[in-house]
């Protein structure tokens, strides 16, 4: 089990949706709050955001953070079952490329 893996399973405030992979550097994006929450942030596998942000209010907003970060070339990975959410940021990465 990783860190993440770890901290996210006792977390009830965050719900991880996707994982972004860059050598051997790891981050999360998660929903904050409730599972209906549209708020999202980006984290590290400790819990600790990634940069200091505000929770940001969508994918297209997670979409500039990570270019801003130059997080734009890798490749969104669903966490469980959640391919729409990747598959939307990965088109957001790439549309603004």
């Amino acid at each position: 089990m990783s860190d993440g893996e770890a901290f996210f399973r006792e977390s009830q405030i965050y719900e991880p949706v996707l994982l972004l992979r860059r050598c051997h550097e790891i981050l999360y994006v998660a929903r904050v709050g409730m599972k209906a929450s549209r708020q999202f942030m980006i984290l590290t596998p400790t819990g600790e955001p990634a940069w200091p942000h505000e929770p940001l209010g969508s994918l297209s907003d997670i979409a500039w953070a990570l270019r801003a970060h130059e997080w734009h070339g890798v490749t969104p990975e669903p966490v469980e079952q959640n391919e729409r959410l990747a598959k939307t940021l990965a088109r957001l990465l790439i549309e603004r490329a």
